[in-house]
């Protein structure tokens, strides 16, 4: 009997990367070009070009022309929607309740980019939102490469599950259990409209755990990595904060985040912070 097909979710979810099979995202020679032309003096200090599927607002285009960010916004639409119908088909376990996040472009070449300790992607990482905080979801996302002829370069590393329960005390899971009090003052503050950012122990151990990973020179020498490569046209999905990842080198990838709820997951149990309720043996999630 035929083999069944491989299920994407299952895959997803152990910590592996789910490479696209197919037609790929459709972006004319013309843009392509448009795209490469972006110089580093125009961006700025920022990684990315980020783009709002729900408002339609661009940001980080820098000094950018008027014109060149309204084509900006037409291209990283058509992918926005591209990459959300294809996502959706292909996970319909999550799309019923995902939340859409944003897109963004990556036009800068990844290697050699002199870039600060945190900010750099060339060190195996996983993703946390400093202004979006997920409350425990998590953060999936879709990267294509539409560049015409350079490779992109990844390095992944054991999954989460496999790494927390080594590292999660160093990086500092008791310290956030112990600020309630200080969360409860910004519960406080933002009921009476005051603009702060509420983060859950979780989302505060994971934006721990980006840095600790990053700043961690022997977990970045010595730990297992594998290589990936994607040629031009690629799209692969990946739960970036289940798998360290690193970028060593390509130009000119786009991407879409969805956030995904625990409750989505076909294994609920390996999500990152059931991994570390059962280490920290509380809650980490807000009500």
């Amino acid at each position: 009997m035929p083999k069944a097909a491989a299920d994407p979710h299952e895959i997803l979810e152990s910590g592996r990367i789910f490479t696209l099979e197919g037609p790929s995202f459709p972006v004319s020679a013309a843009d392509q070009q448009f795209l490469l032309g972006s110089r580093e003096e125009e961006i700025g200090h920022h990684k990315n070009i980020s783009y709002r599927p729900l408002t339609g607002r661009v940001s980080g285009a820098g000094k950018m022309a008027t014109a060149g960010v309204e084509r900006l916004r037409r291209i990283l639409a058509a992918y926005s929607e591209w990459a959300i119908e294809t996502a959706g088909r292909l996970l319909p376990r999550y799309r019923a309740a995902w939340t859409l996040d944003y897109a963004s472009l990556r036009p800068l070449e990844e290697s050699g980019r002199q870039l600060p300790r945190k900010k750099r992607n060339d060190l195996l990482h996983t993703d946390a939102f400093p202004t979006r905080p997920t409350n425990g979801g998590l953060i999936l996302r879709m990267f294509t490469n539409i560049h015409p002829s350079k490779q992109r370069v990844w390095a992944i590393s054991d999954p989460f599950e496999t790494i927390a329960p080594g590292h999660a005390s160093a990086a500092g899971l008791q310290n956030v259990m112990q600020r309630a009090g200080l969360r409860c003052l910004k519960r406080g503050m933002r009921a009476v409209g005051l603009p702060v950012i509420v983060r859950s122990p979780y989302d505060e151990f994971m934006l721990r755990f980006h840095d600790y990973l990053k700043h961690n020179e022997e977990y970045q020498k010595a730990c297992a990595k594998y290589e990936f490569v994607f040629p031009p046209g690629a799209t692969w999905l990946v739960f970036t904060d289940i798998v360290p990842h690193s970028v060593l080198s390509g130009q000119l990838a786009m991407e879409q985040t969805f956030l995904i709820s625990r409750d989505s997951l076909a294994s609920p149990e390996r999500a990152p912070i059931s991994i570390l309720e059962r280490i920290a043996a509380v809650r980490l999630s807000l009500p």
